[in-house]
């Protein structure tokens, strides 16, 4: 559904042009316009952007649940002087001035936002909560946009350049130049295989589970003992030249960028011997699972996300959220720390993936998570921690090994 915003209507015998389009980003998006005052200072967001889409232009922000289609450019120079803090009375007074109802819109949707004080230009402590200011721009739009939940693009395997462009080979085509033969070093006899390196090609994805027989509560103990909890605790001071602040840190079985172990396991149980369905956070320093209070039915479609995902007839025994403390990462690192959680992620699923083949089990990482799902199962805001990544598990059936 869309809403469409118009300034005034016109007359019978003329064309009725839009403003601005509404395009609701969240399943409960509902337009409001929240009272404000000509004493009002009103700011664009950091997260906000203006951009082209198609014949379009469109106003946007990560933080959104909605996006703006702006029909008319006069808009889009009002939004442009708002980088700079304006008093609602003066912007009144403006050539081009789009109107209270719009502005309020857009306060509703965070991509402006109001200060208190005329001294205050808005800048990054101003906007939000502590845990947003560790947020760079690129990085929360790349989180959103990349996960479900927060906005209304195609995501997943839709082949979007199917017929435009052809395939990429499985393998790099050749680089010229003589090649040296590693088959004749790294070919040992079979009986000379490792055991990590039988159980690295033995790795494969598992889509389907045996429901007759689940996955027991003391499997899961063993699995998240051997993956995921916390070894040993330490702390030492950051060196920042003239002293800084004490830092603690874990150590636990897969690596992390800097230590910092941002990454949260919660489990969304559907079958278990020796535990009940429902929902539960991983509690990695006490090796203890604690149960959420989250509703049947977000559990049912947080598990029938995963099965829709997998392109599976069931959902799965059990469904392992990655979830990622955000700050932990961005507190230390600029530029990079979303990208450095991504690669925590994959080390992490690479983790799981031995540690279920080697228990005979089945595991199936999936790429698609749904960050607004997540907040409501948590009560956590979106941008304090969220979902970065899946894993389903249970025990697979003996003839749905596919990779």
């Amino acid at each position: 559904m869309e809403y469409r915003l118009r300034a005034s209507q016109k007359g019978r015998d003329q064309v009725v042009e839009d403003d601005a389009v509404i395009e609701p980003q969240l399943a409960d998006y509902w337009p409001r316009t929240p009272q404000l005052g000509d004493a009002d200072i009103l700011v664009l967001s950091r997260f906000a952007y203006l951009r082209r889409r198609g014949n379009d232009m469109v106003l946007e922000s990560p933080r959104a649940g909605a996006l703006f289609r702006i029909c008319d450019a006069r808009i889009a120079s009002a939004v442009a002087m708002l980088a700079t803090p304006q008093q609602l009375k003066k912007l009144r007074r403006q050539d081009g001035f789009p109107g209270v109802e719009l502005l309020a819109l857009l306060v509703d949707c965070q991509i402006l936002f109001k200060i208190d004080a005329a001294g205050d230009n808005g800048l990054r402590p101003t906007e939000g909560d502590d845990n947003l200011v560790l947020w760079d721009f690129h990085d929360l739009l790349f989180h959103t946009r990349s996960t479900q939940g927060r906005h209304a693009n195609p995501l997943g395997g839709v082949y979007p350049y199917a017929g435009a462009i052809p395939p990429l080979p499985a393998v790099r085509p050749r680089w010229p130049g003589k090649r040296i033969n590693l088959g004749k070093f790294s070919a040992p006899h079979p009986q000379a295989i490792s055991p990590l390196t039988e159980l690295l090609r033995d790795r494969h994805s598992t889509r389907e589970f045996d429901d007759h027989l689940p996955i027991t509560l003391a499997e899961i103990a063993h699995f998240l003992d051997a993956t995921a909890r916390v070894l040993s605790r330490s702390s030492g001071a950051v060196d920042l030249g003239d002293g800084g602040p004490i830092v603690e840190y874990t150590k636990r079985p897969y690596p992390s960028a800097g230590a910092e172990y941002e990454i949260e396991l919660y489990l969304a149980v559907g079958q278990c011997e020796g535990l009940g369905r429902g929902f539960y956070h991983y509690d990695a320093g006490e090796h203890a699972l604690v149960p959420i209070g989250a509703s049947a039915q977000e559990l049912k479609a947080l598990l029938a996300g995963a099965e829709l995902a997998m392109g599976a007839r069931a959902a799965p025994q059990i469904l392992l959220t990655i979830a990622a403390r955000f700050g932990r990462v961005s507190w230390k690192y600029s530029s990079l720390a979303y990208a450095l959680i991504l690669k925590d992620v994959g080390v992490l699923m690479q983790t799981f993936y031995l540690m279920t083949t080697e228990m005979k089990l089945g595991g199936c990482a999936i790429g698609i998570t749904n960050i607004d799902l997540f907040a409501k199962m948590t009560a956590t805001e979106f941008h304090v921690e969220g979902p970065v990544g899946q894993f389903a598990m249970g025990r697979g059936m003996k003839s749905s090994a596919t990779d």
